[in-house]
């Protein structure tokens, strides 16, 4: 489709099926609430991938392609939002333009992959994380972020993998589990990162499609105090888990 391939003008709620997806708008736009329980999601290409004033993602598959923002709760208008002011919870860099909006994003089921060349979740809001699987590639440019939001990001459960650009980056506001966020330079596309934990067990091992200057590792098995290992490409270091 040239404009959004699933527009509704309040909510949409995907159940099921098996969607494949090239956009030159959204791919799933809705004003108000948009909500995914279930299905197999494949977005080849898209503005943004996930747009509405509030996103409820409690299961299906979802893999999506996006120029801009992946996901990206907005003020409820077929447009890309501004994004907000950067809250304290950032890796350093300037500020974004100011928003007002209340826009919420909330993760409790899934498997969710986003590539994106914007902002890799972009929560004009709140964004909440409480199951899962997560992961989200972002660019190197200056202006994105792999987090972007206004008011908090909280992640109380399931995995969440973010690699992105350093400029403007944002990490969780508040977690319930551990989270390990770090500034590590220049990276190139397909590097592998391991993640181990004090007994050698392997808790994470993913190779970005993307350069990253960032990383943001969480799970349920991470303990917020305990040390683990990085190891990225060739190079490793032991860091604490906030």
């Amino acid at each position: 489709s040239a404009d959004d391939s699933i527009h509704s003008n309040t909510n949409a709620t995907v159940n099921g099926g098996t969607f494949q997806i090239a956009s030159g708008d959204d791919a799933f736009h809705a004003d108000e609430t948009l909500s995914i329980t279930s299905g197999t999601i494949a977005i080849s290409t898209s503005y943004e991938g996930l747009e509405g004033l509030h996103i409820k993602v409690s299961g299906g598959d979802i893999k999506l392609v996006a120029t801009d923002d992946g996901i990206n709760a907005a003020g409820g208008t077929d447009s890309s939002g501004f994004g907000g002011q950067r809250g304290n919870d950032r890796f350093g860099g300037g500020f974004g333009m100011s928003s007002s909006s209340n826009g919420s994003i909330e993760i409790s089921n899934g498997t969710l992959y986003i590539n994106a060349s914007g902002d890799g979740i972009d929560a004009n809001g709140t964004l909440l994380i409480s199951g899962g699987n997560t992961i989200v590639c972002g660019p190197t440019r200056g202006d994105t972020a792999t987090l972007d939001y206004d008011s908090s990001a909280t992640i109380t459960g399931g995995t969440f993998i973010g690699t992105g650009a350093s400029g403007m980056a944002q990490t969780f506001s508040d977690s319930k589990q551990g989270v390990i966020s770090l500034n590590v330079g220049n990276v190139s596309s397909g590097t592998l990162i391991t993640l181990t934990d004090n007994n050698g067990t392997t808790l994470f091992s993913y190779a970005p499609e993307l350069d990253f200057n960032i990383l943001i590792l969480s799970s349920p098995e991470m303990i917020s105090g305990e040390t683990y290992t990085v190891t990225i490409g060739s190079t490793s270091g032991t860091f604490e888990a906030n």
